[in-house]
């Protein structure tokens, strides 16, 4: 999309992207240690460099190269997807360039773009939790980590760990108020599984799944929270109540996003005597799966990017 104007920083000129910045941008895309962390391996040639341009300045995407101010030549690109819902942000920058604080002022200068004439209410940037590098640039310009998931390229072996940093209009500028207020925060969501015994179930989950035990509430327990993960607020969160008899268990799921270790964790239930639905399969989209029913007769499906 070509709507979008030059924006002037202390020590740059971010102008929008054209194919006359193509031959500048494949010697960063070509370079390995700049694609480390991307979502494509490195450029094997122009042709491809060429491709992503083209489909950048036709596309609903604003996006603007980073050039010195005493030079014209593209040492870099930041962006908006131009998707709906939350805009996300992208930026690349050559490794020559790397150590000088040149993207942080980049995105900034985006950032006010983007708040000021885009009308944007939030930023959304998605960063391989390995790139320590593209994470301090995000914590820089005030992006917030809001959440984690898992996620694999085509091109590597393994998934690995996304991280999701978000900034708000109302962060950014303090006085600002949202063009679509939200209706109100929403954080995850908790199934609550109806069970005849709270905390026979809550053991079950515990010793067999592995999951921690945050409450057991009432004696005999009538309700209790366990969660599946590092932190608390964090991973997968399950409640339960007690009805008795409960509802049939039949025709629900859960669905729980694991790591990489998925076959020693089937391997592990299925050493405890956990009902097993199954070995580890690989789905048609990718993922690798697997399912148990538990004490209860709900079934639970765990999956990671294959």
């Amino acid at each position: 999309m070509n709507d979008h104007r030059e924006i002037e920083t202390e020590r740059l000129v971010l102008r929008p992207l054209a194919p006359e910045h193509t031959e500048a941008l494949h010697a960063i895309y070509a370079d390995p240690e700049a694609m480390r962390f991307w979502q494509e391996p490195p450029h094997k040639g122009p042709d491809a460099t060429r491709a992503m341009v083209d489909a950048l300045v036709a596309g609903p995407a604003r996006a603007w190269v980073l050039c010195p101010r005493d030079d014209r030549t593209a040492v870099g690109l930041v962006y908006y997807l131009g998707n709906p819902g939350v805009s996300g942000m992208g930026y690349i920058l050559g490794p020559r360039h790397w150590g000088q604080g040149l993207m942080s002022e980049a995105v900034r200068g985006a950032l006010a773009f983007g708040f000021a004439s885009l009308r944007l209410d939030r930023v959304e940037l998605w960063i391989d939790a390995r790139n320590l590098a593209s994470r301090r640039v995000a914590e820089a310009t005030g992006f917030t980590r809001r959440s984690a998931f898992r996620q694999r390229y085509a091109h590597d072996a393994t998934s690995h760990e996304k991280l999701v940093y978000g900034l708000r209009i109302d962060e950014w500028r303090p006085d600002a108020v949202a063009s679509a207020p939200r209706l109100i925060e929403a954080y995850n969501a908790q199934p609550v599984l109806i069970v005849r015994d709270v905390r026979a179930t809550a053991e079950f989950y515990r010793d067999k799944l592995g999951f921690e035990i945050g409450f057991l509430f009432g004696a005999p327990p009538t309700y209790a929270g366990l969660w599946l993960g590092e932190w608390t607020a964090t991973g997968f969160n399950v409640h339960l109540a007690h009805a008795d008899p409960p509802p049939p268990a039949q025709g629900l799921a859960l669905y729980l996003n694991v790591g990489p270790g998925i076959d020693r964790l089937h391997a592990t239930y299925q050493a405890r005597g956990v009902d097993m639905l199954g070995e580890v399969v690989r789905q048609p989209w990718g993922a690798r799966e697997f399912a148990i029913q538990d004490c209860n007769g709900y079934v639970l499906r765990f999956g990671t990017p294959g």
